[in-house]
């Protein structure tokens, strides 16, 4: 089954009190600080959960004004299917999506991205590199960063879609999260095993995989929009590598 995170948690019960009347069309939800204190998360989650919101015509978020709450009836949009398992294949369906549409997202960010888009990234780096191994919080973290990089597009369309696929690429993140935790939990008890061979220890695999986030970020700071395309797509190909997954599609599309 689906495992339910902060993200899902907030948004549901934002949901509920919609529809239940609490906060009335016409109003604005309360701050995002207050909210986050409420259910006792970060602001990465409040702002994933009222993007949620918004993309089911629930809200109308302007930055400085707040977020309005337009219907108690919710507008699905354009949703593809969530499975209660997530078996191999429809990771590999997932990859395979996001490897066209976070590539040339961003290369498009590279060239449109704000000294403000561009803090903003900055900030989420930082923030996942002190979470990396609180598996939830890394989560939010990592969901963050490509969901601001599909913000420095300043084409809407780009944050829309990622928010309407939003379920789909939480699980492809969650999954690669899971499978580096316990990858790095089997090496340190085989180092206990095999105290000789430390160097296993010296760059751990979580590690790995948010240095390849900070090459795509370089990449955007550089504004250089093919770099940006080559790293994103490369961290991508490799988090399916270490998936497990087949990676042909991947392959082809790279030499073509």
């Amino acid at each position: 089954m689906i495992t339910s995170t902060l993200t899902d948690r907030v948004a549901d019960a934002l949901m509920q009190r919609i529809a239940d009347g609490v906060y009335p069309v016409g109003t604005k939800l309360p701050s995002g600080k207050l909210l986050a204190g409420e259910f006792s998360v970060s602001a990465a989650v409040i702002r994933e959960a009222t993007e949620r919101l918004r993309t089911k015509g629930l809200v109308r978020t302007r930055q400085g004004a707040g977020c309005m709450v337009l219907s108690r009836d919710i507008n699905e949009g354009f949703l593809l299917p969530v499975p209660d398992r997530v078996d191999r294949d429809a990771l590999r369906h997932i990859y395979e999506l996001r490897f066209e549409i976070e590539g040339a997202a961003a290369a498009l960010a590279a060239v449109r991205a704000t000294a403000e888009d561009l803090r903003e990234m900055q900030h989420i780096l930082r923030s996942l590199e002190k979470s990396l191994h609180q598996p939830e919080e890394a989560l939010e973290w990592d969901v963050g960063f490509h969901q601001a990089i599909a913000q420095a597009t300043h084409n809407p369309h780009y944050r829309d879609l990622l928010a309407y696929l939003g379920r789909q690429w939480r699980q492809s993140v969650h999954a690669a999260r899971v499978h580096t935790l316990q990858t790095e939990q089997a090496l340190q008890t085989q180092q206990s095993a095999q105290p000789g061979e430390r160097e296993l220890a010296a760059s751990p695999l979580s590690r790995q995989v948010h240095a390849e986030h900070e090459r795509v970020l370089e990449a955007i700071l550089q504004h250089d929009p093919e770099l940006a395309r080559s790293q994103a797509q490369a961290h991508l190909r490799k988090a399916s590598e270490r998936l497990g997954l087949d990676t042909s599609a991947f392959i082809h599309q790279s030499n073509s």
